[in-house]
């Protein structure tokens, strides 16, 4: 009711007439005038002078209405919110893992700004377990995973399929620690260079590794594919790191793949986000297909 109540004030100051205000709104003059005085017993004011003719909108209702037009413009936003037909705006939170982002934040974030430039993008980067629990808290609209192939969606969640990554085991051409053909058993008495614990393939790794009755040895815990890198390009440790990443790396010429027997990795990408999208749905549909090509134009590169 006050929502009513406010849109014929603000018509009736916007068109500094109550006739014409009832003409906007498609209302009777009554009609105008009823909500206008119930707006007052709302408010408990006078907001117009009815000593004058026309009546005059008081001061009070002059700052009334800078209120009014704001509150007005806020309801309209929260109507569209749930509609997927409605222009995507607001702030769009968006989650990504590291390898996803380093491949296709830029892309997005441009793609976005360009189609949508009232969108507030807003970006998080952390592990899937991390990103796939911010999804279900309603605190993320939409998130990549990565999941051990073969995979399928999380309950609870929709979203699409983006592509598979072969996840290689690489140590230093200068100074190899293992021989290029070797098994876990080999690779369980050798020092990592790993992500910190949560990484997806870090936890393959360790399962394996304690598959052979032995425990990971961590020769550094670090954050940033590069660094890492150029660690094991050093000889400091073994890597792990996915193939299509490897090729783009400055470090990889330095590098070699070992090749293990009975272990292999490869994670499937899956952009997430919940049933319900409500105005974000066209933003969803683009940013998709934004990382579908951001991949298919990575892989590409390294043809």
């Amino acid at each position: 009711m006050l929502f009513e109540d406010l849109k014929a004030f603000v018509a009736v100051i916007d068109h500094h007439s109550l006739t014409r205000a009832a003409q906007a709104l498609c209302l009777t003059q009554s009609a105008v005038s009823r909500r206008i005085q119930h707006l007052e017993e709302s408010l408990d004011a006078n907001l117009f002078d009815r000593t004058s003719r026309p009546p005059k909108a008081t001061a009070l209702a002059h700052r009334i209405y800078q209120h009014a037009v704001i509150l007005l413009r806020d309801a309209e936003h929260l109507l569209e919110v749930p509609r997927e037909g409605a222009a995507p705006s607001g702030p769009f939170r968006l989650g990504f893992t590291q390898v996803v982002a380093d491949v296709v934040v830029f892309d997005v974030v441009m793609k976005m700004k360009a189609e949508f430039p009232e969108l507030e993008v807003q970006l998080h980067t952390h592990w899937s377990s991390e990103l796939q629990q911010q999804i279900h808290a309603g605190s993320l609209d939409a998130a990549t995973l990565m999941l051990t192939s073969p995979s399928r969606l999380p309950e609870g969640v929709t979203g699409q399929f983006i592509t598979t990554l072969e996840v290689l085991v690489v140590q230093s051409k200068r100074a190899p620690l293992v021989d290029s053909r070797s098994d876990m058993q080999a690779l369980a008495s050798q020092p990592w260079i790993l992500n910190p614990d949560g990484c997806g393939y870090r936890a393959a790794l360790e399962r394996a590794i304690a598959d052979t009755g032995k425990t990971i040895r961590l020769s550094v815990d670090t954050h940033g594919t590069e660094m890492q890198l150029r660690m094991v390009a050093a000889g400091l440790g073994l890597g792990l790191i996915p193939r299509d990443v490897l090729r783009h790396s400055r470090a990889v010429d330095e590098l070699t793949v070992v090749e293990v027997k009975s272990f292999s990795l490869s994670l499937d990408i899956w952009l997430v986000h919940p049933y319900q999208q409500g105005n974000l749905k066209r933003a969803m549909d683009i940013l998709g297909q934004t990382v579908v090509d951001g991949f298919v134009n990575h892989q590409a590169h390294t043809l």
